[in-house]
Formats: C-alpha cells, structure tokens, sequence
C-alpha cells in the first residue's frame, strides 16, 4: 500500500529506527518512489494502530484540528493481566502523540472520552456512525446521551446513529473464544470492520448471506448482529432528515487457522495461542482441536486521492467462489468511486492480527 500511495502522494511513516534501513529496503525492491517517503522516527515500537493516534478535522475554510482522545488500549486497562503495563503503555502513547504532533502542529482538542479511530465513521457532513457495545465497554463511566454530547462538541457532528455491536469475527482480547471452539482477536466491534459510508448518503454494510450462515456458527452469529444494524440504518436518517441508501457487502472466504493445542509446539504462533486459549477456557485441554478466526473483512478499504485500498482473499488453489466474492467487492466499490482505481491487496496475514488496511493508516487532508 505504501509503494503504490508512494507514486501518487506523499507518505508518512512511524518507523522504529533499528528497522528503518530495512524498512526503505523493502520499499525499494517493491517499487516505491522513496522520495515520496517521510520517516518520522521512533525510538520503540507503539502497539496499536496508526488510525488511532490524532484524528484529523478540517473546516470548511481549510482550517485543520486535531482532536486526541482519551485512550485505554482498546479496553484493556480493566483486564486484570494489563494491569502491569498499562504506565508503560500510556508512555509509549505519549510518545506516539508527540510524534505525530511534532510533524503536524496543528491545534488539539482533548477530549476525556476513549475513542478510536477505528470506531469512529463520518460521512464527512456532521453524521458520524458509534457502535454501542464498544462505546459502553471504553467508557463505563458515561452514559451514551454522555458520549454523544461529547462526540457532537469534540467533533462538531450533528447526528450520532448508534449501531448495537460489530462482528464477531473481531471479538474482545487475544484469543478470546467467540463460539464453541472458535476463537479471535479483536477490539470488541469496529465499525471500520464493517459499516462505512462510501459518500454522504450511501452506507455499506457486511452481511453474512444465510447459506454461509447455516455452515459456519461465527458467520451466523455476525449475520444476526448485522440483520438488527441493517434494521437501525434503515430506519435511521442523515443529519438533514434524508435516509441513506444501504447496500449490502459480502463477507470473503476466508480459511480459519485449525489446530491442537499445544504449548510446546515448534511454531511459536501455535504454542502461543495455544498458551493464551488454555489460560482463559478451563473447559478444553491439551490436544483439542480449535480454530482461530482472523478479523477477515472487504470493509476496511482505505480511500485515497487517486486509489482506493481494497482487500482480496483468493489465491491459486482457491475455489472459484471466492475469486468472484472479492470481484464483487471491487465492483461495488467502483461504481461508489468511478474516477479512483481499486487496487486490492491479499491481507489475509494482517486480519489474522487483527487488523487490515483501514487499520494501519490514516489519512491526512492536503
């Protein structure tokens, strides 16, 4: 994504300076205009996604904010086992912030509300998407009248639709189970995962079709889930008092991770999911059989200037079904974007660590 951005526009990118020659390296070999590149350096890595430092707002006028909001690793600070390095965390996050602010000082607004970038959709007119099970997870000490009096101040939005929970496919933690012997990583219900505006009145959703929810529990689950959003979106209007148009995206084919548990295993992905499954279920035991769920999604697209950043899923060997879902995916997206090239990439390594193109960037505005 880098590369092809970097033939286009300038890129900006957090790098840890040990890995900075191999970084531009890699660029290199792949085809980047290196000369497009700006390294802002960093002296540690940071762990969460760049889409959830600053948030970038501009007015009318050309004016551009900041807006910094509260953060506690994705809710983690009220697990138990993150009790120890949530000092540690919060001075990386520091820094993070001074980084970005550093190259972009421009005003910030602070805002004693968490939020991520990830959970926060606008259609760029004042109406701005929340999913409610995330909201209330990050900031149990506010009510969600609380939050959108918050939300319309820091973000000057006019409208707040709350969508009830995201998908299942991007459960809470590491490892967490999602159904029967399914488990995930996630931060609870993004709705980057799955619910976007492609311009001011047209909102895409991920929508499980109910063949695929009959064969496969997580998918089933995430069906109904999107079944009561589609019921809110429909049923909602934007902050003009006109409705949207809603279009249903289709969910990729992608192959879970199945495995026994194993805590010794000589691949160190198993041996470690294996050691965080046991730790959390008490009810299964060394030898059983589990499948980990990647956070899969055609709805973490990333819009650009010139290109939009599309997932695919299919490669040689695959059937033919799912070559034809990611197809469907670009097209529906093109028709929203017909002046923009669709350029997708497989990100098949990234959802299995719980992230995807929209994750790991952000856009800045000229």
């Amino acid at each position: 994504m880098a590369t092809q951005l970097s033939k286009a526009t300038k890129v900006y990118s957090i790098v840890v300076d040990s890995m900075k020659a191999t970084f531009i390296k890699k660029l290199s070999a792949a085809g980047a205009n290196i000369d497009s590149i700006v390294i802002m350096h960093s002296s540690e890595g940071f762990s969460f996604a760049e889409r959830d430092g600053l948030l970038f707002m501009k007015n009318r006028n050309g004016n551009i904010q900041l807006v910094n909001f509260e953060w506690n690793s994705y809710g983690w600070y009220f697990e138990k086992e993150f009790k120890g390095y949530i000092e540690e965390d919060k001075k990386k996050r520091v820094k993070y912030i001074t980084t970005l602010h550093k190259e972009f000082p421009h005003p910030v607004i602070s805002s004693r509300m968490v939020n991520e970038g990830g959970a926060v959709e606008t259609n760029g007119k004042g109406t701005i998407l929340q999913v409610e099970s995330v909201n209330l997870q990050r900031n149990p000490d506010m009510t969600i009248d609380q939050q959108e009096l918050e939300l319309k101040k820091v973000l000057n939005a006019k409208k707040i639709i709350w969508l009830k929970e995201g998908a299942d496919e991007d459960p809470f933690g590491w490892a967490t189970l999602i159904t029967e012997n399914y488990f995930g990583v996630g931060v609870l219900g993004h709705v980057d995962q799955f619910c976007r505006f492609v311009n001011d009145s047209t909102i895409l959703i991920s929508f499980p079709d109910s063949a695929e929810a009959a064969i496969d529990p997580v998918k089933k689950i995430t069906l109904e889930r999107m079944k009561i959003n589609y019921e809110i979106l429909k049923n909602a209007t934007d902050q003009d008092g006109k409705p949207f148009t809603i279009i249903k995206m289709p969910v990729p084919d992608n192959d879970y991770m199945t495995f026994a548990l194993d805590t010794v295993n000589m691949n160190e992905e198993i041996s470690f999911l294996s050691w965080r499954i046991l730790a959390e279920q008490k009810k299964i035991s060394i030898g059983d059989t589990v499948h980990f769920v990647p956070s899969s999604s055609y709805m973490n697209f990333l819009i650009t200037n010139e290109t939009v950043f599309e997932s695919k899923y299919w490669t040689e060997g695959k059937p033919e079904a799912s070559k034809a879902k990611d197809e469907q995916a670009k097209q529906i997206l093109q028709q929203f974007f017909p002046d923009r090239k669709i350029y997708q990439i497989n990100t098949v390594e990234t959802n299995h660590n719980g992230g995807g193109l929209h994750c790991w960037s952000m856009q800045l505005p000229r």
